[in-house]
């Protein structure tokens, strides 16, 4: 089939790589999809942006990475599991407690299987890494969901922003989804978890689709 359109460009959450994305893109085969590596598991890290009009899709932290990004030839992002900022502050007390991240930060220094599979485990999925852990670029995740505030890239949003969280949640809760995004998102609720991606396919594809029609030219 020939692929059309402008590219969606993929970016994954922390201690997931691209593969997150198979169950999706397997459905989009006439759209150009690329996708985006953090490298924590990979030799390589691949996060530059195209220089080219773009839908974006970002899961969980790839989300909040692509919001902070504020891309230029961005037509319009979809967030799945997503959040304008994770961390609590002052002005955002329904963020996670900064020391949840800085113990998992010492964590990954020692045993960074464990400290990996067992956050999979706790966002909802037992199944085996992708690859070799690589600690420094996940530490640099963390730093990521520890510091990253882009609260004021979605007010005013300079393209259209479409999320899809889970009601059951139980990394990026609903109070913190709703606080961080409130200002800028349109949120879609679905009974579900942190990998939605995964465990909510249709939905996924029900939501890329909508921006999609709404990019048209």
């Amino acid at each position: 089939m020939t692929q059309s359109g402008i590219p969606l460009v993929f970016m994954h959450g922390w201690a997931f790589g691209p593969e997150i994305w198979a169950p999706i893109q397997r459905e989009l085969t006439d759209r150009v999809c690329i996708n985006l590596d953090f490298g924590y598991f990979s030799n390589e890290r691949h996060a530059e942006l195209p220089d080219r009009p773009f839908i974006a899709v970002g899961h969980s932290l790839g989300a909040l990475w692509l919001l902070d990004q504020a891309p230029e030839q961005c037509r319009g992002m979809v967030l799945f599991n997503g959040f304008a900022r994770f961390a609590a502050a002052a002005d955002f007390p329904e963020g996670i407690a900064p020391r949840i991240l800085t113990r998992m930060m010492r964590a990954l220094k020692s045993t960074p299987h464990a400290t990996v599979e067992d956050f999979r485990r706790r966002a909802g999925t037992d199944l085996p890494l992708p690859g070799t852990p690589r600690p420094e670029r996940l530490a640099t995740g963390l730093q990521h969901l520890q510091e990253l505030d882009a609260r004021q890239v979605i007010c005013p949003a300079r393209f259209a922003l479409y999320c899809l969280a889970g009601t059951q949640d139980p990394i990026a809760p609903p109070a913190l989804t709703r606080a961080s995004l409130a200002r800028g998102a349109s949120i879609d609720w679905v009974e579900g978890g942190h990998l939605l991606p995964l465990t909510h396919v249709t939905a996924c594809l029900h939501t890329i689709d909508r921006m999609m029609k709404r990019t048209l030219p």
